[in-house]
């Protein structure tokens, strides 16, 4: 029986890693190569390994296998014989009964990927910009008003008359709580102003309206001013048919991975790694693993520099530059079939306001020659074998939890408000910053099958008329800063999302 000579180095690359593994150490793509070039000894190897673990290192790079080979190969007392190597021990026994003859679905499955909406930046941060914004805003979540159909003969606010019903869609301009408990709203369109009574008597929730989301409001013109009978927000469709994988096949979400802190989880992120390989797990865990083939981040890659006050006590790395090496040599261990896909977040080296480009080539170089490595602004809205995902580090979600007045920990629930408004962040002006673009790039025009979001470090999900909603969680441990803001996450809990079923599965890696 002929050997494939692809299938031998296969297998040599899966034993050397192997015993690497076996003690908790990953073994980076210069090193491994290093190692097949020079025919490195299994035992000089082992001791490598015991070096790494007296120095607390988690990581095999070729340097440090430097530091410890060669001023070996130069000791005169030390005598070195060529034993026989892996690639020599292979038989054909050992390749049918090798990890290459596990069925690996992920592996036989090509990837299929279709950016939906891309950023494309054309601000100049002026006055027009920001009236294009909301122009845009206004037109595109009234066409999403005009698709349902007892509310698309809306007429312009312009047209209303004393003692008419009347429907129309309006922006929120203004929203005056009065003492008496009755709720008044400025809205306007293209065609002119109007004002907008709510009554404390009404069954309208007044608390969910927004200043600067566009809504739709029926009720009586009293001239100047609509006596509202019926509030309703864009929302998403109560039923509707969701896209599917054909196949049985998994995307993992996670985010927030802040490497270069010192808080960053790297043993465990490396346990999850491990997992990604199929090195630990019992069967049914490995089976779930070699079904996964998107491997989905949504920002807060690394920890960046200057971000709050005194940050740099909480660095681990302290250049940007290197935060983003360190990050590659992890991302690097995620099996070749994977498709990887980075959002950037507020951490990250790209602009500090939404909507965000991907992160420059110039701080990533390595993750962008990364074959299977795919950099998306943020937010991104992709398919994934057919299943529109939307990408969103979640930068508003702090102000709408203090807007809806939920606690920190209740992540599904500003997603909601989020799908409701059909918009990322429909308050202007808050605690986030927004770049005026001549489009407004957080309307959510396609529904989304999944929405994917990270920043808040908590874990946590929920499906709301057929759209899944995934908070990731994180992979930092509690810093001081967060101490002082309350923040209390939950790291390492991975959410895994199935392309057909549309089942979310989160295994803990902590």
């Amino acid at each position: 029986m002929a050997v494939d000579t692809k299938e031998i180095v296969s297998i040599l690359d899966r034993d050397i890693i192997s015993i690497f593994y076996e003690n908790n150490i990953f073994l980076s793509k210069e090193a491994y190569e290093y190692i097949l070039e020079e025919k490195i000894d299994i035992e000089l190897l082992r001791k490598y390994i015991e070096y790494l673990q007296e120095k607390n290192k988690h990581i095999a790079e070729k340097s440090s296998l430097l530091d410890i080979y060669l001023p070996k190969m130069k000791e005169k007392d030390f005598k070195f014989e060529k034993k026989e190597t892996i690639l020599d021990k292979i038989t054909e026994e050992k390749i049918e009964g090798s990890v290459k003859s596990r069925d690996i679905p992920a592996r036989d499955t090509d990837p299929e990927v279709k950016i939906l909406k891309k950023i494309e930046t054309d601000s100049e941060g002026n006055f027009e910009d920001f009236l294009e914004t909301f122009r845009d805003r206004y037109e595109k979540i009234s066409r999403i008003f005009r698709e349902r159909v007892n509310i698309r003969d809306f007429q312009n606010i312009s047209t209303i008359k004393k003692g008419e019903n009347v429907k129309v869609v309006g922006m929120v301009r203004k929203k005056l709580n009065a003492k008496t408990k009755n709720v008044i709203l400025t809205i306007e369109d293209f065609s002119g102003v109007t004002k907008v009574f709510i009554s404390r008597k009404s069954s309208i929730n007044t608390e969910m309206i927004f200043e600067d989301e566009v809504l739709y409001v029926e009720g009586k013109c009293g001239g100047n001013i609509i006596y509202a009978q019926n509030v309703e927000f864009p929302d998403i469709p109560l039923v509707r048919e969701v896209n599917r994988s054909e196949i049985e096949i998994y995307s993992v979400l996670i985010s927030d991975l802040h490497v270069g802190s010192r808080m960053f989880l790297e043993k465990e992120f490396l346990r999850f790694l491990k997992w990604l390989n199929l090195k630990i797990g019992d069967e049914k865990q490995k089976r779930t693993a070699s079904k996964i083939k998107y491997l989905i981040i949504a920002g807060d890659v690394i920890d960046g520099i200057g971000i709050y006050p005194n940050q740099k006590k909480d660095l681990e790395i302290l250049s940007v530059y290197d935060q983003y090496k360190k990050l590659y040599e992890l991302l690097s261990l995620v099996p070749d079939y994977i498709q990887i896909i980075i959002s950037p977040g507020n951490h990250d080296a790209a602009r500090p306001a939404i909507p965000q480009l991907p992160i420059p080539k110039e701080f990533a170089a390595d993750l962008y020659d990364m074959d299977n490595v795919l950099m998306v602004g943020n937010p991104a809205f992709f398919s994934v074998h057919n299943v529109k995902t939307l990408v969103y580090h979640g930068d508003t979600i702090f102000d709408i939890i203090e807007k809806i007045r939920v606690p920190q920990s209740d992540v599904v629930s500003p997603m909601i408000q989020m799908l409701k408004k059909r918009h990322l962040g429909p308050m202007y002006g808050k605690k986030t910053g927004m770049i005026p673009e001549r489009k407004d790039y957080l309307v959510i025009e396609e529904v989304p099958d999944v929405l994917h979001m990270g920043h808040v470090h908590v874990n946590g999900y929920t499906v709301y008329r057929g759209t899944t909603l995934i908070n990731s969680g994180t992979w930092q441990a509690q810093t001081e800063y967060q101490v002082l803001r309350n923040m209390i996450p939950t790291p390492c809990r991975v959410p895994i999302f199935n392309l057909k079923t549309h089942k979310t599965m989160i295994t803990n890696f902590g």
